[in-house]
């Protein structure tokens, strides 16, 4: 096969994903989260893609990790069959968790901040 035949299959097969219509189905709380879900719904052969809920995006390249957490969303072909598995992925959860963790957002909105103006003033001060 030519490298001009395997560049055309590729851009059809790049198409076709570009062309596929996802869905969200599950807002969690982090990356690794969403590592572990993607990572099931993937064993179940399911495609999925996690992206960032709101201004996320920004603060993970700031601080490493996002406050408003991350979205799963999957193709829309395969959204009943994921809402199912994470049904049981919900279930599991609560078995597991007793007891629920406070949400710690203010406290990283605050490091977050401290950070920002510790960086400022020492510009400033330079």
């Amino acid at each position: 096969m030519k490298i001009s035949e395997k560049l055309v299959e590729l851009l059809g097969v790049v198409k076709r994903l570009s062309d596929m219509k996802y869905k969200k189905i599950y807002t969690c709380k982090d990356d690794t989260e969403a590592a572990v879900i993607l990572g099931m719904l993937s064993a179940s052969g399911i495609r999925g893609m996690s992206r960032d809920v709101e201004q996320g995006d920004i603060m993970n390249v700031m601080s490493g990790t996002t406050l408003y957490g991350k979205e799963i969303c999957v193709p829309v072909d395969q959204v009943e069959k994921a809402r199912s598995l994470m049904k049981d992925y919900d279930s599991a959860a609560e078995k597991e968790e007793t007891v629920k963790k406070p949400k710690v957002r203010i406290p990283y909105l605050i490091v977050l901040v401290v950070f920002v103006v510790a960086v400022v003033l020492a510009i400033v001060m330079s």
